[in-house]
């Protein structure tokens, strides 16, 4: 009986595997399938076949043979790339990557489809991971919050002029192009600034804003920011602005809200924050576009495969959502 259940249980995991091959190597992608650019009906036909000769007509890039190493099936199968030796996956990566110097840069843009561990602090890493559903759940009650309470702090100002509400929606459209500029501009100007090779501290620091989601780009719990230290981020920003900037300008960058002088006074109105929306909006986008399998020839299926190649071609461009 026990024999018969094993064999069964062997049957039904062979039945789910999706093995190719390219030259004399044995890939199983069953892992794979919906993570590919083309989507999860690209790689259908190929089962049990040969792609050396697709790959080569498609001009896959360096970092797309690279990963294919990850699903490698040979007597080799669990011997770590180069590079990886570079590295202990087995610990904690936040304080290995700066010894990495030169290296950095060449290993950081050579995709893996492993799970990253930064911390060896169980309660620090578990606040350093993020699945999808908690950034709505996180940043949706406090984009009420200051929605509300802007409303409630001006109402005198809104009732006396009826079209003060009117304010909420250009806002809104303002608020998505700034964060869509500001988050194009952070992402090609500093998160794809190649720090100094001989600096363990700024090695390690583009490594934990970024460099990881390049190194891990199917590592589902590191898609996206985990609120907490966006919203430490976020506390710091508005200090160092409140310092620099008149109080106008103080609302209108750091906290996202469009501010109008009244006829009679110097108070503000504070109207719809764009912040949380564009940033909301832009991570579950994200999230969609490395695990979702949208539909041939949509808006997202090409948004998907622009999205990858900047993961796996060409890593300096394509940085916009």
């Amino acid at each position: 009986m026990k024999s018969q259940q094993a064999l069964d249980k062997s049957s039904c995991e062979k039945a789910k595997e999706f093995v190719v091959h390219h030259g004399e190597s044995e890939y199983e992608l069953s892992r794979f399938l919906h993570f590919h650019p083309g989507g999860f009906n690209t790689l259908l036909g190929f089962k049990d076949r040969d792609i050396a000769g697709k790959m080569r007509t498609t001009q896959h890039s360096q970092a797309a043979h690279y990963l294919m190493e990850e699903y490698r099936r040979s007597v080799t199968n669990n011997a770590s790339h180069d590079l990886e030796k570079l590295v202990d996956w087995s610990k904690p990566m936040l304080w290995q990557v700066g010894h990495l110097g030169k290296r950095y840069q060449e290993w950081v843009s050579s995709p893996v489809d492993r799970r990253l561990r930064l911390f060896q602090s169980n309660f620090v890493e578990s606040i350093s991971v993020t699945p999808w559903y908690i950034v709505p759940i996180f940043w949706i009650p406090i984009l009420l919050t200051v929605l509300i309470q802007g409303y409630w702090d001006n109402y005198s100002y809104i009732k006396q002029d009826s079209l003060a509400f009117l304010w909420l929606m250009p806002c809104f459209f303002l608020g998505v192009v700034l964060w869509s500029l500001m988050e194009y501009s952070i992402h090609r100007w500093v998160f794809h600034h190649h720090p100094p090779e001989d600096s363990f501290t700024l090695i390690t620091l583009h490594f934990l804003l970024h460099g990881l989601h390049h190194k891990v780009p199917f590592d589902s719990q590191r898609l996206l920011f985990p609120p907490v230290p966006a919203a430490l981020l976020g506390a710091l920003a508005y200090s160092l602005i409140r310092m620099l900037t008149p109080l106008w300008m103080l609302h209108f960058l750091a906290a996202g809200i469009i501010t109008v002088k009244t006829k009679h006074s110097y108070e503000y109105m504070r109207v719809f924050t764009h912040m949380f929306p564009g940033y909301i909006t832009y991570d579950l986008i994200h999230f969609y576009l490395h695990y979702g399998s949208p539909k041939a020839h949509t808006y997202f299926y090409h948004m998907k495969r622009y999205h990858n190649q900047h993961h796996f071609a060409h890593h300096d461009s394509g940085e916009g959502k």
